[in-house]
């Protein structure tokens, strides 16, 4: 079976196995807060969550991977010992795995938390696949071939399109005087990719966020852009990940690209100066 055809099974089958782990140690385990490579001062309890089941997950996940990939690189969220199994050279071919996305809302046993898994290729995000354990909703895409949602049993679902006056943020308050010009409010979402999955589906219009993990926001980023949204940098610019994969300064996404115009609109009309911010 070639790459092509083979990479989204994968994947499905890399996040529908971790959700499983996920779901059964649900309310279960406790935070066992770990280092942020955050600034100081911007460090928050959500960016230090941590649990075994983490570990657990990306263990698990890493397995899978290995028998059919293993010549792939790897770029995953936590420190195990099966990240030792891959290629440290993340400029081909790499695998993108956050085992537990919105450990914070899972620990306090909401339902928003995620598992996702990518392909990037040339540091480009080629295909992705996030399943929402608690809600049993499966979204994968491979660049140019659209947007599917299933069931954990592959059963399809349909994909919402809700038209939602919302906004998600995070670290981002310098921005909040463009989205209340545009007459956005802010959503409930502790989980990047489940806040990802929100401007997919509509539900939200604006994503902001600063200093942000391509194990955040990489792995949907197919998703989104394969239902018309766009993601950009804070110039409007597109998000281009450094080699290894560090955090962007700024992630940017819009439901749609007359979002994003209305967005770089109104910041120009605020006199925010982006350079300071």
């Amino acid at each position: 079976m070639d790459q092509d055809s083979r990479d989204l099974d994968v994947l499905k089958t890399i996040v529908l196995t971790g959700g499983m782990i996920l779901n059964s140690h649900r309310g279960k385990v406790q935070n066992q807060p770990k280092a942020s490579d955050l600034p100081p001062d911007q460090v928050r309890e959500s960016s230090t969550a941590h649990t075994v089941v983490d570990d657990l997950v990306q263990e698990v996940c890493l397995e899978i991977l290995h028998l059919s990939f293993p010549e792939v690189s790897v770029n995953a969220e936590e420190n195990t010992p099966r990240v030792r199994l891959f290629s440290d050279e993340k400029d081909a071919l790499c695998f993108h795995l956050d085992p537990l996305d919105g450990t914070l809302a899972y620990t306090r046993d909401r339902d928003d938390f995620a598992i996702g898994a990518a392909f990037s290729s040339e540091r480009r995000f080629i295909s992705s696949a996030v399943y929402f354990p608690a809600l049993d909703r499966l979204y994968s895409a491979k660049r140019g071939h659209g947007v599917s949602v299933e069931d954990g049993l592959g059963n399809p679902l349909v994909l919402p399109q809700n038209a939602g006056p919302h906004f998600v943020q995070k670290r981002a308050e310098p921005l909040l005087p463009v989205v209340e010009r545009m007459g956005l409010e802010p959503l409930d979402i502790m989980s990047a990719h489940h806040s990802m999955i929100a401007v997919a589906e509509g539900r939200a219009r604006v994503l902001l966020y600063k200093m942000a993990s391509p194990h955040d926001f990489g792995i949907p980023q197919v998703i989104l852009e394969e239902r018309g949204g766009v993601c950009s940098t804070i110039t409007g610019a597109e998000v281009e990940f450094d080699r290894g994969f560090p955090r962007v300064p700024w992630f940017l996404a819009f439901s749609d690209p007359g979002t994003k115009e209305e967005f770089f609109g109104t910041l120009e009309k605020t006199g925010i100066d982006t350079s300071e911010i």
